[in-house]
C-alpha cells in the first residue's frame, strides 16, 4: 500500500499498478482504490481486518442446551430479542469455523433423530 501512494502522490500511479496489486492480493480493482483512499484519509497502510460475527460462550452453551440444532438456536436467540440475530447461514458458517478450530461442543441432550417415533420400527419378522 505505501509503493501506491508513493506512486499516487508523485502521479505515476496507474490502473495496471492497481490491477495487479488486487490480482495478487485476491481482491477487486475497487477494493484496491478503496484501500488507497482510506490510506490517505486516515494513514493507516495495512488492509482494514474485517470484524466478523464471533460467537459468545453464553450462545455457545445455549446450542449445546438444543442439542447441537442452529435452527432452533437462531429460533431462540430471536424469541430472546437480542440486539440483533444473526442470518442462520452466518450462524451456521461461524459454528462451523469454530468447531473445525477446535471449540467443543458440549450436548446437554441428544437431539431426536426421528421426532414423534415412539420406538423401533420392526417388521413381524423380527419378533
Amino acid at each position: 500500500m505505501r509503493r501506491l501512494l508513493e506512486r499516487q502522490q508523485a502521479g505515476e500511479l496507474a490502473t495496471r499498478h492497481v490491477r495487479a496489486v488486487a490480482e495478487t492480493v485476491g481482491v477487486s480493482e475497487r477494493t484496491v482504490w478503496r484501500w488507497l483512499e482510506q490510506a490517505k484519509t486516515t494513514g493507516q497502510l495495512e488492509a482494514p481486518v474485517r470484524q466478523g460475527y464471533a460467537v459468545s460462550d453464553e450462545v455457545w452453551a445455549l446450542l449445546g442446551e438444543v442439542g447441537g440444532n442452529v435452527a432452533e438456536l437462531r429460533r431462540r436467540l430471536a424469541a430472546a430479542g437480542g440486539a440483533s440475530v444473526p442470518s442462520a447461514s452466518t450462524l451456521h458458517r461461524v459454528i462451523r469455523r469454530d468447531r473445525r478450530a477446535g471449540r467443543a461442543l458440549m450436548v446437554e441432550r441428544e437431539p431426536e433423530r426421528w421426532p414423534g417415533r415412539v420406538g423401533p420400527i420392526r417388521s413381524a419378522s423380527w419378533a
